[in-house]
């Protein structure tokens, strides 16, 4: 696959929205447009040589020709990226970012919205409200925190006039029977956050498959192998072994081969590779079923089968 063109920007905006939460607004270096998105949108940006992140795009999509905003959390035990830009990221840094990205898109016909964000999670639904808004669609957001635990861009929401609720009572004791109950059968909802509380919300609201839509950059844990597995890398003719309990990446990678990867949960489509001859396994939320009869996200994917042919 050829590399992708990189866009510079620069950040103009450095706001601390809570103790753990910066916000950047990041516009072209060049002084031009930067290219429009929809809301629930994401972008890869390069923190540092080796260190690409993907991040949510909060902003409202109608400016998006003048500039981004994302909101990054602290991670104190996570990979570094967040604790790195937050760190160095300052009014006037310069850094480099894909085009806009989107794999949990609004349906465009839905008699309701119901968008419920989990913390941080919340950020894709900040632009989803913002379009929905301009477009007078009906919608609900909700907002899911720790146990007394502060809203997250409490005072951006209060000010907006959205539908807003705060749920605050933990996900263990999630309950949306009453607020479903006063909203259409047939609503679309959207949850991003922790795989934790997606799950607890996915079970509250019961709903068909058509009708739920998440998105976690939660890394996934699932991805090594539960059995030994060959797989055979078909340009260079090559067959590399993954022990039970490793994961394709760390044996591909282990062979010597570089695979970019950025968020490393199957969102982004960087490590994306065409496969044959074999029953692989997809944990992806970036590929649809059809692109799936041809490539795999290889950071997340498994397999069924004790072969697999990858075209590296």
């Amino acid at each position: 696959m050829s590399a992708e063109k990189r866009l510079s920007v620069r950040v103009v905006k450095k706001e601390q929205i809570s103790a753990q939460i910066i916000r950047y607004r990041l516009v072209d270096d060049n002084g031009g447009d930067l290219p429009a998105f929809d809301a629930g949108a994401h972008i890869e940006l390069d923190i540092a040589p080796g260190m690409t992140r993907a991040y949510s795009l909060c902003s409202d999509p109608s400016c998006a020709r003048q500039y981004y905003d994302i909101a990054v959390k602290l991670e104190p035990e996570g990979r570094g990226g967040s604790q790195t830009l937050q760190r160095e990221a300052k009014e006037g840094s310069v850094y480099s970012i894909s085009a806009p990205k989107n794999y949990f898109a609004l349906e465009p016909i839905a008699s309701h919205h119901l968008l419920i964000g989990g913390g941080i999670g919340v950020t894709p639904l900040l632009a989803m409200a913002y379009e929905l808004h301009a477009k007078q669609q009906p919608f609900t957001l909700v907002v899911c925190t720790k146990a007394g635990a502060p809203m997250p861009f409490a005072a951006e929401l209060v000010a907006s006039q959205w539908p807003v609720q705060h749920f605050s009572a933990g996900r263990d004791k999630l309950d949306f029977s009453s607020l479903l109950a006063d909203l259409p059968a047939d609503l679309h909802a959207y949850c991003c956050g922790p795989d934790g509380l997606m799950a607890a919300v996915k079970a509250s609201c019961n709903l068909s498959d058509a009708q739920w839509h998440q998105e976690s950059f939660t890394p996934i844990e699932s991805a090594v192998s539960d059995h030994n597995l060959q797989i055979y890398l078909s340009a260079s003719d090559q067959r590399i072994e993954v022990a039970q309990g490793e994961s394709m990446l760390d044996a591909v990678r282990g062979a010597g081969f570089e695979i970019e990867t950025v968020c490393e949960q199957g969102i982004c489509g960087s490590c994306l590779v065409a496969w044959r001859d074999g029953s692989p396994k997809h944990n992806d939320q970036c590929l649809d079923d059809s692109e799936r009869q041809e490539y795999l996200a290889l950071c997340c994917a498994q397999c069924d089968s004790a072969t697999l042919t990858l075209e590296l």
